[in-house]
């Protein structure tokens, strides 16, 4: 669910440390002040308002599936009828390779990235998906744009 925040507005020096955190979220302090022409605790001031106000939501390691086992990448659309919508939330708790689901307008109600070992594991997924909904499946050839979010907001 997402929250709605009050966004302060953004200087220059909050763009650079969001896009040198998006480029490499391990940059040590000492770098990140550097590239924002800080002093260490400005930068750390700076870095505690843009979380307070919910500008990083957090620090994360991204992990290639492939490494560990994931050979298959999915988008799996769904379509559920009212009355069950909660049993969606249900499947997302105890498949963790359910790894995003978002609720859309249009044809379907949630698409959900899956990863699965084989082709074998996306069935039983899927299966148990459509127990409570109808669902379509589209495998992913490859990421072609995973960018981040323009520091300039929309338009800039």
């Amino acid at each position: 669910m997402t929250t709605r925040h009050v966004t302060p507005e953004l200087d220059e020096v909050d763009r650079v440390l969001l896009e040198a955190l998006q480029r490499d979220g391990r940059i040590s302090m000492t770098d990140l002040a550097r590239q924002a022409r800080l002093g260490l605790s400005a930068t750390r001031v700076r870095l505690r308002r843009l979380e307070e106000h919910g500008i990083i939501t957090g620090f994360t390691a991204r992990v290639d599936p492939s490494a560990l086992g994931f050979t298959l990448r999915a988008l799996v659309r769904m379509k559920v009828h009212g009355a069950l919508y909660d049993k969606v939330e249900a499947h997302l708790a105890k498949n963790p390779q359910i790894v995003r689901c978002v609720r859309v307008t249009g044809e379907s109600c949630y698409v959900m990235e899956v990863l699965a070992a084989d082709m074998a594991d996306l069935d039983t997924i899927t299966s148990d998906l459509a127990r409570t909904g109808s669902v379509t499946t589209d495998l992913v050839y490859d990421i072609v744009a995973d960018r981040p979010v323009p520091v300039d907001g929309p338009g800039g």
